[in-house]
């Protein structure tokens, strides 16, 4: 069972109880499966017989009824798919019903997935449950406590135990008196990477924890470090709340990735967690949304790819467009346009003249406290209510004459090309540029990156912002790539939302933008928190030690043993060699990476290379999922993934953060073309 070598200090006598203690669980999750089937066949056949009769008796029954029919087939729905979720959560863990142990104050607690119930007595808690929290928070036996419903417990930690378990059977154990998750942590940190990222709930560590658990703050901004788990923490968080607050639906959350490959590569952690993927989109999918008067918005990857092509472009007014004074732009614009807008004529509709000092009282001081476009539909309605009583379409009729008799209209994209002829621009930005080109670009069929925030943000202050009201609590992983005023602008429309955002300065990779601290953030959220995590489990300490000098870092921490494998670095004009280092990682590895500077040196390789091996993968700005076997991506493609091994093409030259997100990709093995 047990190989020579193997980290086992239990005695014969222990190992004995523990497999009895397995095939205990095991029988009580078959007792269990077996029952909530035949209950669940059951509850199916009268949930559709009950919805049969509610089809059948509706044409007889009053408004009330039928309203308590919907509800009470509601309830039966909902109870019904919860009963499923867990049977799905038991048959998930069957053969791996646990990961850990504790003895507190002489009680064992195991810990796993998901609970594990006979009658009242729990044999497996929920690594979400509040005692299971001192797995995570106690390094070493002793005194120890946990938050419980009726206050707070205390006691002692006396053993602490953790389990790979395969198949149903005990393959090895760790125990320890002090910091037992090191040995199972550096036994998978060693495991070579998969396609997908995988849950950690076995080796959360206290800082990440810390995190995860986090109820003392609804808005949480971290800052972590290459390799730290940032996306991880997040995705666990998420878990961790839906079991913490039975109001809270996977509908309820939504994740912004930074892009679509990212969203594909953490699609399994939840459903390995045993819950329902959330809504997950990029905010180019959500800025696309908002922006009906454009074909086409232009990807984030699409704009960091065009500087790092050496594109011909205002680079000057493309850096004042992302920066943080063009709000300051928009906000006094909009005063000035409001404060320019009037009716110069009144209007006529069935027979009745509203004059137009009437609808400029009401425009400017009746609903003054209102965006300019929502107070004409505001002043139309109240028209239509005080002199007509009428329906809809008299409503949208006299709107269509207040427009008429207006100055100011609402064609978004030649407002927003004023703005740059106007005054207020002019006091802001003072550099010169070319008009023609910059109105050039706005008339395309596709925004420019650059353009769509400040373009949001402008109808946003004339139309009102989309409330979305549904969603309580938002992800946004990347923090860096966003700009304060894209902050602003979700703030305001998950206005009712808790946010946890997750990111790290030194991985920025916009060359126009760049936050010296992400805790600024804290500004927008009320009742928020700052939190760091400085130790990175990715790298090996000699990657690490590699990376800390490309930013002059001092302060990272390596967590993963050394591997004695050197970073190997070449002169660039060995490159033509490099096919000898993929073939030999290709064949040590599962997944290696080779990373360029740009899309086309990708390209290059990618056609050099691709006859040699079944599998080569491109990342490019329309990737949505990849195999990692052999990747080729663009540095800025490969944010957020890491891989086993990787060969870098250092063309970086200035571009000292993107190279430091190129590095920070590998795990065990790096070479260097420099």
């Amino acid at each position: 069972m047990f190989e020579d070598g193997d980290d086992m200090s239990i005695s014969e006598k222990d190992m004995i109880l523990e497999e009895k203690k397995l095939e205990e669980v095991k029988k009580i999750i078959d007792e269990e499966l077996q029952s909530a089937g035949g209950n669940l066949f059951q509850e199916e056949k009268d949930l559709k017989e009950f919805q049969k009769l509610m089809w059948e008796s509706q044409q007889e029954m009053d408004d009330e009824e039928l309203a308590q029919f919907l509800y009470e087939n509601e309830g039966k729905v909902d109870r019904l798919e919860q009963k499923l979720q867990k049977l799905r959560k038991l048959v998930k863990v069957k053969d791996k019903p646990y990961f850990a142990s504790i003895v507190f104050n002489d009680e064992p607690i195991y810990i796993g997935i998901t609970s594990v119930k006979k009658g009242l007595d729990y044999h497996v808690v929920d690594w979400r449950a509040p005692m299971a929290s001192m797995f995570y928070d106690y390094d070493e036996l002793g005194e120890a406590s946990y938050k419980a419903p009726g206050g707070v417990e205390t006691g002692i930690i006396s053993q602490k135990r953790q389990y790979l378990i395969e198949e149903g059977k005990i393959k090895d154990v760790f125990e320890s008196g002090m910091n037992i998750q090191d040995d199972m942590l550096q036994n998978v940190l060693a495991q070579s990477k998969s396609d997908k990222m995988r849950n950690i709930v076995n080796t959360i560590q206290q800082e990440q924890n810390e995190v995860i658990r986090n109820e003392r703050s609804k808005n949480i901004v971290v800052q972590g470090i290459a390799g730290s788990g940032k996306t991880s923490v997040a995705l666990h968080r998420i878990a961790f709340l839906l079991y913490r607050f039975e109001v809270l639906t996977s509908n309820n959350i939504l994740i912004l990735s930074p892009n679509n490959v990212f969203s594909e590569y953490i699609s399994n952690v939840l459903p390995d967690l045993g819950e329902e993927n959330t809504l997950q989109t990029t905010y180019h999918e959500f800025a696309s949304g908002f922006i009906e008067e454009y074909r086409r918005v232009e990807p984030y990857s699409s704009f960091v790819e065009r500087y790092y092509k050496g594109a011909k472009q205002d680079n000057d007014l493309i850096r004042f467009k992302l920066s943080d004074k063009m709000a300051n732009v928009i906000e006094d614009f909009v005063k000035y346009y409001e404060k320019a807008s009037k009716f110069i004529e009144d209007i006529e509709y069935k027979e009745k003249v509203i004059t137009r000092e009437e609808l400029n009282d009401l425009l400017h001081e009746r609903y003054s406290n209102k965006p300019l476009f929502e107070r004409v539909e505001l002043i139309g309605e109240k028209i239509n209510n005080v002199y007509f009583k009428g329906t809809k379409a008299d409503k949208k009729s006299i709107i269509s004459r207040l427009k008429k008799a207006s100055n100011f209209y609402n064609d978004y994209k030649k407002i927003y090309k004023v703005m740059f002829d106007s005054l207020v621009f002019k006091n802001y930005y003072k550099k010169e540029f070319s008009r023609l080109e910059n109105n050039s670009n706005l008339s395309d069929q596709t925004l420019r990156y650059e353009d769509a925030t400040p373009f949001i943000y402008l109808k946003c202050l004339l139309e009102g912002y989309p409330y979305k009201v549904a969603m309580r609590h938002v992800v946004i992983d990347e923090a860096q790539d966003y700009t304060y005023l894209q902050y602003k602008i979700l703030r305001k429309i998950f206005k009712n939302s808790n946010f946890t955002i997750l990111g790290d300065v030194n991985q920025t990779v916009n060359p126009f933008y760049k936050y010296d601290n992400l805790k600024v953030l804290l500004n927008l959220y009320e009742d928020g928190e700052y939190i760091e995590l400085n130790k990175t489990y990715r790298s090996s300490p000699e990657i690490i030690e590699y990376a800390n000098k490309v930013l002059n870092l001092k302060h990272v921490s390596a967590i993963r043993r050394s591997s004695s494998t050197p970073v190997i670095k070449r002169s660039i004009k060995d490159l033509k060699h490099i096919g000898r280092d993929i073939n030999y990682l290709h064949k040590k590895y599962k997944s290696v990476a080779i990373i360029t500077k740009s899309i086309d040196e990708a390209k290059a390789i990618v056609k050099a290379f691709e006859k040699n091996y079944k599998i080569i993968s491109l990342i490019d700005i329309n990737t949505e999922s990849f195999n990692t076997e052999l990747v080729v991506s663009p540095a800025y493609g490969v944010k957020g993934l890491e891989f086993d091994a990787c060969v870098i093409i250092n063309n970086f030259s200035s571009d000292a953060n993107l190279y430091y997100v190129a590095v920070t990709r590998a795990q065990h093995e790096l070479i260097v073309y420099e």
